[in-house]
């Protein structure tokens, strides 16, 4: 009787000891899978890079381009026309094809050179293009931008050559003369027509044209500048079309 008491006792402190040990095996586990996952976590931190912050302020820059596109660009047609125009009248006209254009030719006005870059008289009347006599060969543009010119008394001309036709969005340099008064007349109306959001300012600068869109007192030099190039033509209403350097800043 007294062994099977002892047997019984040896029986119950081994089961206590196994689900001591399994309980201690439990905890052992459980710390190393914190050590584990702290471990994890240290390591990401010290080898993984923080996420880009200029993503933002480049997706913003990148708006303000579309919006500053849509608010200063205007329509450029250019073509060569070969006219031999010798009746006793003083300019001639002819009647440009309505589906040859992308663009309203009625909607812009003209400018015409001859080869060696003389300007010569010209306006439009409708789907008329009247041409000062003087010469065979002209370049012609077309656009919004260009001054209006008169001539009146011209001589419809049937023969004519009409060459390759170029059509191309421009930026009207009127347009930016416009948007530089506003941008110190009315700034805060201007970053809303750019879609600027408020915790943004901007600037705008040309590398060689007299337009400067940038706060009086100049950018702050103490905080991140997010700048971006583009290079554009840019159409005067004298017929000069040049490359300029446009430099969009924001911060």
């Amino acid at each position: 009787m007294k062994n099977e008491k002892k047997l019984k006792s040896s029986q119950n402190n081994l089961s206590a000891n196994l689900q001591n040990s399994k309980e201690g095996a439990a905890h052992f586990e459980m710390i190393i899978s914190l050590m584990f996952f702290a471990g994890l976590v240290i390591f990401l931190f010290m080898t993984l890079s923080p996420k880009d912050t200029t993503t933002l302020p480049n997706a913003v820059i990148a708006g303000l381009y579309d919006s500053f596109e849509k608010e200063v660009f205007t329509n450029l047609s250019s073509i060569f026309i070969k006219a031999n125009y010798t009746g006793p009248n003083t300019c001639f006209y002819i009647i440009l094809p309505e589906d040859l254009f992308t663009y309203k030719v009625s909607d812009g006005n003209s400018h015409v050179t001859k080869l060696d870059g003389q300007d010569i008289n010209s306006s439009i009347m409708g789907n008329n293009l009247n041409i000062e006599k003087d010469g065979i060969f002209f370049k012609v543009a077309i656009s919004p931008e260009l001054e209006k010119e008169e001539t009146a008394g011209c001589e419809v001309l049937n023969n004519y050559t009409i060459g390759t036709l170029t059509e191309r969005r421009v930026v009207s340099y009127s347009s930016l003369e416009k948007m530089e008064d506003k941008y110190f007349d009315n700034y805060k109306a201007l970053k809303n027509e750019l879609r600027i959001p408020p915790i943004f300012d901007f600037a705008i600068t040309t590398e060689t044209l007299p337009i400067k869109m940038e706060p009086q007192h100049g950018v702050p030099a103490s905080i991140e500048i997010t700048a971006k190039d583009y290079i554009l033509e840019v159409l005067k209403s004298d017929g000069n079309l040049t490359n300029e350097r446009f430099t969009l800043k924001l911060w």
